[in-house]
């Protein structure tokens, strides 16, 4: 067996090497460390897997910590068969804390840090294991349509101040001032002078070649379109014509990428199946259901239902078929991704986390998280009080308790990834009246009524 410790760059990565055994009463023995740094290059990765191999032909007896879970090396590392934890930066440094008491701190060092806490303390950590293509291409996509939509906010928010500086008429002239009527009109009408020559008519066919949809409205925002407006001087038009202009294309591009953005998650959303009960649950709609069945991933509905013996990976490698052993642990650990609700709410940061001593004790938010699934379950929180009877009288119960907002939505998170986390499990549709009457059966208080 092979330790490989990794510290991470962006040019280069510093390795260090120790013999590791299957047997722990050998570890007690301290290997000497073999270290050397590669470039972050093709043929730096070569280099890398040259000198493994070299050292231990069998790439499942091969493991190796470092510090990040993506990225080009883990995906070549993963590629090669290897075994691959990622280890968090600061589990890293606590375990540093451990061996010394200076505050010295190198690459080199670093990397030995991650080969010993292998050799150490391995059996608290899990091995890395890859989601299906399709579910990593989901996650992926869902979280660049969130940004694309960031951006756009932050666009539109930008677009907004420019024409208040200039074109206040533009502003509330329509729901959306960056759906494809909103920019039409920018791009037809992009400042106060052009509306100076503009007839009823003509104001009635722009909006007709637009398809408005409240044709009834076209009289009512001609007369506000006509009516007199405060107005700016000729550099204030000028300069803020031309920012204007150059952030209403920028929003249409957005608009076109994030709509293609919504068809391509949508098609691979719907290709998986055992996800179709998603949007079943309050508050879930077609942005909310491909990010939760990403973080989830595949299904274990047809999975044997006897319970699967967990074997560390040295007793695996001690078996004489432990290499293929050790790659289908590798390749299909998914009905043990989660093992309950509350392990979803961790990971989301919903679940606090407790500080106690003695008669000292405290509850303190939890900040170490997905803070992507963080967000997913703020935004299904907030629809899911909107559209379930029974989110709703929860959260009116809990502040009429005087508990705070936030505090409220994380604990109705917890709830709500009780019932995924059972949806995923068993297949089937969520019924609201079903859950409600769960409810009363246990006498709970605030659903009573309902």
């Amino acid at each position: 067996m092979l330790l490989v410790g990794i510290d991470w760059a962006d040019d280069h990565h510093d390795i260090c090497l120790l013999a590791g055994s299957t047997d722990r009463a050998d570890e007690s023995r301290v290997p000497i460390p073999e270290r050397f740094q590669i470039a972050h290059t093709a043929d730096g990765f070569n280099e890398l897997s040259t000198r493994l191999r070299k050292r231990e032909s069998v790439p499942g007896q091969i493991l190796i910590a470092i510090e990040t879970p993506h990225g080009l090396l883990v995906n070549e590392l993963v590629r090669q068969g290897y075994v691959v934890y990622a280890i968090a930066p600061k589990s890293v440094s606590r375990y540093k804390d451990r061996h010394q008491s200076s505050s010295a701190k190198d690459d080199k060092r670093d990397a030995l840090a991650l080969a010993h806490l292998l050799r150490t303390d391995r059996e608290r950590f899990r091995p890395l294991a890859l989601l299906p293509d399709e579910y990593r291409l989901l996650d992926a996509l869902s979280k660049d349509l969130r940004q694309l939509i960031e951006d756009r906010t932050r666009l539109l928010n930008r677009l907004k101040a420019a024409l208040k500086d200039y074109y206040p008429q533009a502003l509330d002239l329509f729901s959306e001032l960056d759906g494809a009527i909103g920019l039409a009109f920018l791009k037809a009408y992009p400042e106060p002078a052009s509306l100076s020559s503009l007839s009823e008519k003509q104001w009635k066919g722009f909006c007709t070649k637009q398809h408005y949809t409240c044709p009834k409205q076209i009289p009512h925002l001609y007369r506000k379109l006509v009516k007199a407006a405060p107005q700016a001087d000729t550099v204030a038009v000028q300069s803020g014509k031309r920012h204007m202009l150059a952030l209403r294309e920028q929003l249409a591009l957005l608009r076109k990428q994030i709509d293609e953005y919504e068809r391509r998650i949508q098609t691979l959303f719907g290709s998986m199946t055992a996800h179709q009960n998603l949007p079943s649950l309050p508050g879930v709609g077609p942005r909310l259901a491909p990010e939760l069945a990403a973080i989830l991933g595949p299904s274990p509905i047809n999975k044997p239902a006897a319970p699967v013996e967990t074997k560390t990976t040295d007793e695996i490698a001690q078996e004489p078929d432990g290499q293929a052993k050790q790659a289908e642990q590798n390749v299909q650990p998914f009905a043990a991704r989660f093992h309950s609700g509350n392990d979803l709410a961790r990971l989301g940061g919903c679940s606090p986390v407790t500080r106690q001593s003695g008669k000292y004790r405290n509850v303190l938010y939890r900040r170490a998280c997905d803070r992507g699934l963080r967000r997913t379950l703020r935004d299904w929180t907030q629809a899911c009080i909107r559209r379930s009877a029974w989110a709703s009288a929860y959260y009116d119960h809990a502040r009429s308790k005087g508990r705070r907002h936030e505090t409220t939505l994380r604990n109705l998170a917890c709830k709500l990834l009780d019932i995924l986390y059972k949806l995923w499990l068993t297949g089937e549709e969520y019924d609201e009246q079903r859950h409600i009457q769960q409810l009363k059966t246990h006498n709970v208080e605030w659903a009573m009524n309902l």
